[in-house]
């Protein structure tokens, strides 16, 4: 038996020798690894994206539509139907999702630009817990209005109406105090201590003067504030006869009229800007309808409805553009006030909408507080138990127990066709129309019709490989006399020639890989700058993963140490008598 040394010396040897058949053997190998591992790339990324768009390991289970005379009368998903769904052997866990039943209208603002949009019909409720993306989210997205104790909840006086405006924008937060500046002596100087008194400025608390009587002013034994309604009253206290001045910023303001002061008529307050009054404003807002601060109600999107805004609604209104990364920066740079917005409740941005509750309209204000998996694909989801309490008020107590969908997670989805059946046969219930199920089968037969064909071109190589071995075995019939003459055994020669073919595979396996991703990193430079933009467009069109550069290494050597098996076992047969006597 030939020393491992010596034989790996001799079969890299044999190989460098003969470039041509290294070539012709190896060019194969080259096309048909580089088809397979780009194929399979291709379809790893086509499963990524699709998985994506349509969750697949998910199934949504609904209730069949039913009307009667133009009302619905379909069966009712309720607490009772999710526990007899929880208890299937097949099922891991079944989750209840709450849709928004009456009309609502949302209202904020994105880098300058007013939105208006539509809430009721395109929200929906979820359990917390069932959303768990990031850390954020996860501490986040709750219900806060259950929670007992919280030192931010005190009273406060709610925003003005907006006489112009069903909905307002939501309330910014008081702007920081500027930081007074050092005297000289590195202290803050108090106010008229140490300095001689001076006359009132314009503007001053507590004063008024009239330009033609020069110093005629009107005494005041309080200053006149401004109210939390927004609005600043005059100066208490005035004595009679003396010009009610209205007060003006800081309550005080010259009087227009010229000559005496007295009888002049009282000028209108001047509203002023309100300010989100609560504690951390950030997160909190004052409540129209309880009077006290409340934390914002947290929403999460999906990738889809940041996608559709970007593609459909902000390049036909000349919008800025938004990603999930943009989101998270935002509510990283400028907290989560950057991303709050109002939502009318009982108002609608849909003329005609028929009126479906007796109840009052009410604002709340809620805040985006990530982009998620689990949320509603073309709307807002947020905790269920808000939706349920919204529902409640606005339409009573059978709206906020019928759920508008269950979301079931199986233990295997092999499992998901008994189950449908189930659901049919016993439930009177349906899964929903799972195109993501439809589109991954797709992926899966192309995927499957690719890997024939990389395994088509691979058996072509092979039957290429095999010929040139027995062309290669047949012109180098003396070197195999001779090795077999000095001693060499049947083994060591056929240990050579699959040696040789074994190279040929993980150098054209080698090259084949480079070759696949020279073509994808290609693609990919190309569909970046010629292809536009559509939703759910990958980075890179290809996923080489780990296992498909190694699963192609395997497979080029294994299919050419097959090819040249044959050629091998006719050179090892051979008898050196034999094989020297012949030209």
């Amino acid at each position: 038996m030939m020393p491992a040394k010596n034989l790996v010396r001799m079969v890299v040897a044999n190989t460098l020798r003969s470039p041509r058949h290294f070539i012709l053997s190896a060019f194969g190998i080259v096309i048909g690894i580089g088809a397979f591992v780009l194929f399979l790339a291709l379809t790893q990324r086509a499963g990524s994206v699709l998985e994506k768009v349509f969750p697949v390991e998910e199934v949504r289970v609904v209730a069949p539509s039913v009307s009667l005379l133009g009302k619905d009368a379909s069966k009712r998903l309720d607490d009772t139907t999710v526990e007899t769904i929880r208890a299937r052997p097949e099922v891991k866990s079944a989750v209840p999702r709450l849709s928004l039943a009456f009309p609502a209208a949302g209202r904020g603002s994105f880098e300058g630009s007013d939105l208006k949009f539509e809430v009721g019909g395109f929200a929906d409720g979820v359990d917390p817990n069932f959303v768990r993306d990031d850390d954020r989210i996860r501490e986040l997205f709750k219900d806060w209005d259950a929670l007992k104790d919280d030192p931010n909840r005190v009273a406060c006086v709610p925003p003005p109406p907006d006489p112009y405006e069903d909905v307002i924008h939501p309330p910014g937060a008081p702007p920081k105090a500027k930081k007074p500046r050092d005297s000289a002596w590195g202290d803050h100087p108090a106010p008229g201590a140490g300095s001689a008194p001076t006359s009132p400025a314009p503007g001053s608390a507590g004063s008024a003067t009239t330009p033609d009587t020069g110093s005629a002013s009107a005494p005041t034994t309080g200053s006149a504030t401004a109210p939390a309604g927004g609005t600043i009253a005059p100066a208490a206290g005035t004595s009679a006869g003396s010009a009610v001045v209205p007060a003006v910023g800081s309550a005080a303001a010259t009087s227009a009229g010229s000559g005496s002061a007295a009888g002049a008529p009282p000028a209108p307050p001047v509203p002023t800007k309100y300010y989100n009054p609560c504690p951390e404003p950030d997160r909190y807002y004052c409540d129209e309808a309880e009077r006290i601060c409340k934390h914002r109600v947290p929403v999460v999107l999906s990738a889809t409805v940041v996608e559709l805004y970007n593609n459909q609604f902000a390049k036909s209104h000349g919008l800025p553009i938004a990603d999930k990364d943009l989101v998270n920066l935002l509510i990283q740079q400028r907290g989560l006030s950057a991303m709050r917005f109002s939502i009318g409740l009982g108002n609608t941005t849909i003329s005609g909408t028929a009126k479906m509750s007796n109840r009052r309209p009410h604002r709340v204000e809620a805040v985006i507080v990530g982009v998620s998996t689990r949320a509603m694909p073309v709307g807002v989801t947020m905790p269920i138990q808000y939706i349920k309490r919204w529902n409640e008020a606005f339409l009573g107590v059978e709206a906020a127990s019928s759920y508008s969908a269950i979301i079931v997670t199986l233990k295997d989805q092999k499992q998901l066709a008994p189950f449908s059946q189930w659901l049919i046969d016993e439930q009177g219930l349906r899964l929903d129309d799972n195109i993501g199920e439809r589109f991954a089968t797709v992926v899966f037969v192309i995927r499957l019709l690719f890997l024939i064909i990389s395994v088509a071109i691979l058996v072509i190589a092979i039957i290429n490989i095999g010929h040139n071995f027995f062309i290669q075995v047949s012109e180098r019939r003396r070197e195999i006399g001779i090795m077999r003459a000095v001693g060499a055994t049947e083994g060591d020669v056929q240990l050579i020639v699959l040696g040789e073919a074994a190279v040929i595979g993980v150098v054209g396996g080698l090259l084949g890989i480079g070759l696949a991703v020279g073509i994808g990193m290609t693609w990919n430079a190309y569909a970046a700058s010629n292809i536009p933009r559509f939703p759910f467009k990958p980075e890179s069109w290809f996923e080489f993963k780990t296992w498909i550069w190694a699963s192609a290494l395997g497979f080029s050597t294994l299919f050419c140490i097959l090819g040249g098996y044959l050629p091998a076992r006719r050179a090892a047969k051979m008898q050196p008598a034999q094989a020297l006597a012949q030209n």
